[in-house]
């Protein structure tokens, strides 16, 4: 790491990098995409996208199930929204499947050759549900959920996410890369300036950034003298900030858990999706006067973070940009999302 050095910024700006990071990353790794809050009842639905691809999930008894939202038959939508049905039926020509996926009707279509319902069936995905999440894979070579993040679930039991239940959801526009977003989760080199007020509350001599395969860890204690929001709930490990390759981060403290999924729209468009969970508590906690106080923080918080990426963004497109060197005390997190990157 002493002797790396940063990308060029093509990295960042060229539209044709996108593409590829699409299909080398994100279609190549577990997505978040949902909770299982949206499906409660067998026949409960919801659909969603990772990049353009359009999905589908549908709770079928105590199964999850994942499909491409594209009907067998001339593309079209299998479902909007989210809502509930006893069978899944294209929203164009009236195909209709089972929530298994098998093809059980479709009209009109006496007469042809070769066609066979009970050979066509729904394009699935890869489904892992960990406490409240649900994950998706689109490319069947990716490994399962437990060994893509081999002993995740482990370090997180003591937060007890099988107990945690949605709170809120909110989206914030970020003119950066979804990459510089990334980056500066991954370092806290930036929180004295760029947060004072975070760093009032955290104790930054003593930032820990530990490196396992696809993921990154990140924790700081509270600071003891400065310190006027953040609290240590009795019997519940230091606050812990995952990052989980290429775009998620799981934020654990004070009894509670936030999902952040950085989603490309652009190579200089960025939405982060802020998910809160909480442990015996659903949407009423957001009711709780503390829980508002750490979400205005959070809010502070992140509208720093946006504005700093954007800042980058901007000078990334200029002349003077070289590529240049990594703090080995600060930017191990950084570097290893890099090399990551640069493996796919």
């Amino acid at each position: 790491m002493a002797r790396a050095r940063t990308p060029p910024a093509s990295f960042y700006t060229d539209a044709t990098q996108l593409a590829r990071e699409f299909e080398s990353a994100l279609a190549r790794s577990w997505q978040y995409v949902g909770h299982t809050g949206q499906l409660r009842a067998h026949g409960d639905y919801f659909t969603t996208r990772i990049g353009r691809e359009p999905l589908l999930f549908v709770r079928d008894g105590e199964i999850v199930r994942g499909y491409f939202n594209v009907c067998r038959h001339r593309a079209g939508p299998l479902a909007q929204g989210c809502g509930h049905a006893a069978r899944i039926v294209c929203r164009y020509h009236g195909w209709s499947y089972s929530l298994q996926g098998q093809l059980l009707r479709a009209p009109e279509m006496e007469g042809t050759q070769n066609f066979d319902t009970a050979e066509v069936h729904l394009v699935p995905v890869q489904v892992h549900v960990w406490g409240p999440l649900i994950f998706a894979a689109l490319d069947r070579e990716v490994p399962p959920f437990e060994r893509y993040h081999a002993g995740l679930a482990g370090e997180c039991a003591p937060f007890h996410l099988d107990r945690m239940q949605h709170v809120l959801s909110r989206d914030y526009p970020v003119a950066s890369n979804w990459k510089v977003y990334v980056d500066n989760f991954l370092e806290g080199y930036h929180v004295p300036l760029v947060h004072p007020s975070l760093n009032r509350e955290i104790d930054y001599k003593s930032y820990v950034t530990a490196l396992a395969p696809n993921r990154v860890l990140q924790h700081a204690p509270v600071r003891s003298d400065t310190a006027s929001l953040y609290r240590q709930p009795a019997g519940e490990p230091d606050a812990s900030y995952y990052w989980i390759f290429p775009n998620i981060m799981l934020n654990l403290y004070e009894h509670q858990l936030q999902i952040n999924v950085v989603i490309p729209e652009g190579i200089d468009r960025t939405i982060v999706r802020f998910e809160w969970f909480a442990l015996d508590a659903g949407p009423e906690r957001a009711l709780d006067p503390h829980f508002g106080e750490l979400l205005k923080f959070t809010e502070l918080v992140q509208s720093e973070d946006a504005a700093i990426c954007e800042a980058v963004q901007a000078n990334l497109q200029s002349r003077a940009y070289r590529p240049g060197p990594y703090s080995p005390v600060r930017e191990t997190g950084v570097h290893w999302f890099h090399r990551l990157m640069l493996q796919r």
